[in-house]
């Protein structure tokens, strides 16, 4: 989700590697939601979405950039198999956009245009969110900043939603990860997100920052994604007694022997104690494992947990990184990054275990030892 270049981003620009786009998350959210009186109207469908013609971004390789009249959605959003249901949206790509916005709560019309309408013209996302709002899978929320511009997000209905959890569930028939997507849409009714005029909730740069992460590694060719949610709390409060952990992202990559691999995000942003983080997360996952629960819960014999670092507050990452290192000493399935460094090379060897020792303050990626590939030394 590009950003404004004069704008400084949260997630540091990164040396040591071939340099890839850094897309300026946290400034655009900053930016958006800085203001302490938003004044939010109605959505003007006349002129094309500011925030659509600013956030122009490099073509992401895991997205079809074909001038073709019908556009390839990303990996997550279905086996290339199937065919999308016949009472949904008249256009595939219409189809896409909605299953986009239910695998991921909500959805900005910038991540929209990169993810799924492969850079198309900012115009073309405008009408076709207006067409899916007209015709009532969709509704549409407006921030309206003194800076920043006016960024659009896309809602599901009641219409849209229904049609969209049964497809997502439809498409995952006969799939590695049919047992979880049933698991996921029994833990809770799933009801329509509805966001207030003139509030800015406070989850949404969490929102905006782990859509963006979750959506790169499932674009990413060398993970070969076929499902990735950011549900909020997924999974039901307790299974067989046992308090369940709620990740930001739930997916399934492929390893690179080709094997469906478990895996779920957990984006820190430094607003939890190392202790809470503890509790919540790293003991859970790993009585997970100690209690054999993950292939009745979900149909893996084990997965991975990615911990993904931001420090807006204070700037220090890295030392952020080393507190939740230290409170995850027993749980050798997490891995660890700094957001800003998934950002810039989410295929690349950019990952900490909870043992891997931090001897520099230095964002740059080259000066530091010990970083690994994502599937490097996981258990399978």
């Amino acid at each position: 989700m590009p950003l404004t270049p004069s704008q400084p981003s949260i997630l540091d620009p990164l040396d040591g590697l071939s340099p890839e786009p850094v897309l300026d998350l946290r400034a655009r959210v900053a930016a958006a939601l800085g203001s302490t009186s938003i004044d939010r109207g109605a959505l003007d469908s006349d002129p094309p979405l500011l925030d659509a013609i600013d956030e122009l971004s490099t073509i992401n390789s895991g997205v079809d950039t074909q001038p073709a009249d019908s556009l390839i959605p990303h990996p997550a959003i279905k086996n290339p198999s199937r065919t999308p249901a016949d009472d949904g949206p008249r256009l595939a790509r219409d189809q896409a956009a909605v299953l986009e916005i239910a695998r991921n709560r909500v959805v900005s019309f910038a991540h929209l245009r990169r993810f799924v309408f492969s850079n198309r013209s900012p115009a073309v996302i405008t009408r076709r969110m207006q067409e899916l709002e007209r015709t009532g899978y969709i509704t549409t929320w407006e921030d309206r900043a003194l800076t920043g511009g006016h960024p659009h997000y896309g809602l599901l209905t009641e219409t849209g939603l229904r049609w969209a959890d049964r497809v997502l569930r439809d498409h995952a028939r006969g799939e590695a990860h049919e047992q979880l997507v049933d698991f996921m849409l029994r833990a809770r009714a799933r009801r329509p997100l509805v966001l207030a005029p003139h509030t800015a909730p406070a989850f949404l740069p969490h929102q905006a920052e782990t859509n963006l992460l979750t959506a790169l590694l499932a674009t990413a060719p060398s993970f070969q994604a076929t499902w990735a949610t950011t549900w909020h709390r997924p999974f039901p409060n307790e299974a067989r007694g046992v308090a369940l952990p709620q990740p930001d992202a739930v997916m399934v990559l492929r390893t690179p022997d080709g094997r469906p691999h478990l895996a779920f995000l957990e984006h820190d942003r430094g607003q939890e104690s190392p202790g809470s983080f503890a509790e919540r997360k790293s003991l859970r996952y790993q009585l997970l494992l100690d209690l054999g629960l993950a292939p009745e819960l979900f149909g893996f014999e084990t997965f991975s947990v990615l911990v993904t670092v931001a420090d807006p507050a204070h700037g220090r990452p890295l030392d952020r990184l080393r507190a939740l290192q230290e409170v995850s000493a027993a749980t050798p399935m997490m891995r660890f990054t700094l957001a800003a460094w998934l950002e810039a090379h989410p295929e690349a060897a950019v990952w900490l275990t909870a043992a891997t020792a931090i001897h520099t303050n230095s964002l740059n990626i080259a000066d530091h030892a010990g970083l690994l590939p994502l599937f490097s030394n996981l258990q399978e």
